[in-house]
């Protein structure tokens, strides 16, 4: 059981009105602001339900908004299969690493993962079973040993040359799958259900960040690209800040 404190508190609370900001604007990023934050404070298997949670139910309010392609759908169902097998051996790999390795890790594949994607390097892969199976594979590894798992998905579906729009739902949809993989899988192996206070003590904040991001929306016409930028270099500044306040203590 994690003892309350007032500094804990207020880290979830920003960190979960950030990361209801970015997802609603991207569709993907909540966990990716959230988890190098919260690791700092909490044990990996016991955060990754806290951010599941709300990605999840953050996940099935925009699903009433952005419809996934039918064509897309069976690129959904593999990506989810082979996330939710190599999910458990995610969270086994992270507990078995130190946690300042996990830190470390995360915060150089957020960071690289957002340089990639801003310096646009043109590739040209085309969705088929076997790329769907290799990034939900990837996503379920990275997504059980630190807490974050759309980067595979999201350099995949940008590698695809799918419109905006397309790939944000079909992104947005994988995500709340995989939370739902990851709350069960984290709770039966060993986060069991103490984290539940800490949910109902983000929620407001994540549902707020989200309310933020809807009213910036409609009160400017943001670019796709404007909004892919905004989000990419604000997980880039909160993952080079964990990496600062690492190397000096």
């Amino acid at each position: 059981m994690i003892e309350f404190s007032w500094i804990t508190a207020s880290i979830l609370l920003f960190s979960a009105a950030l990361g209801g900001l970015i997802r609603r604007l991207s569709g993907f990023g909540g966990a990716l602001i959230m988890s190098p934050l919260l690791m700092w404070f909490f044990p990996v298997p016991f955060f990754i339900p806290i951010v599941m949670s709300a990605e999840l139910l953050g996940g099935l309010w925009l699903s009433t908004q952005w419809k996934v392609n039918k064509e897309d759908m069976p690129s959904l169902y593999r990506m989810w299969v082979l996330a939710a097998i190599l999910l458990p051996f995610g969270i086994f790999l992270g507990e078995a690493v130190p946690i300042t390795v996990l830190k470390i890790t995360t915060g150089i594949v957020v960071i690289g993962f957002s340089i990639f994607l801003l310096v646009r390097v043109n590739l040209a892969i085309k969705l088929s079973a076997f790329r769907d199976s290799l990034a939900g594979g990837l996503s379920g590894i990275l997504l059980g040993s630190c807490g974050i798992g759309g980067p595979p998905v999201a350099l995949y579906l940008n590698a695809s040359g799918l419109q905006f729009e397309r790939s944000r739902a079909l992104l947005s949809q994988f995500v709340s799958g995989v939370c739902l993989l990851a709350i069960v899988a984290a709770s039966l192996l060993g986060g069991g259900i103490a984290w539940l206070p800490w949910l109902l003590f983000a929620l407001p904040a994540y549902f707020f960040g989200m309310y933020l991001a809807k009213i910036l929306l409609q009160q400017r016409e943001l670019s796709a690209s404007f909004i892919k930028k905004f989000c990419l270099y604000l997980l880039i500044v909160n993952a080079a800040f964990n990496l600062a306040v690492l190397a000096v203590l």
